[in-house]
């Protein structure tokens, strides 16, 4: 979840090589998206998370990334577990 624009999302997938899953840009207006997902703090930026929702719409796992990066390995794992 990023405020930024998909063109900046997608630089940041290229980066990490090419990730295997979509990222929400929420750009405009912006951080409403965030806002739902309680994850807009007061400075007007949104946290960096994962959230994973099924088909259903259900939130099935949330982390918050204090610093660093989100592990690529620990989300894909949380997604495998969607599956079972």
């Amino acid at each position: 979840m990023s405020i930024d624009s998909r063109y900046t999302l997608g630089a940041f997938s290229a980066s990490m090589g090419t990730l295997p899953y979509p990222l929400l840009a929420d750009f405009h207006p912006k951080g409403a998206v965030s806002k739902l997902y309680d994850i807009y703090n007061e400075k007007g930026q949104s946290l960096r998370a994962a959230i994973l929702i099924d088909k259903d719409g259900v939130i099935r796992w949330k982390k918050i990334y204090e610093t660093g990066l989100p592990d690529n390995d620990e989300i894909l794992e949380q997604i495998a577990q969607l599956d079972k």
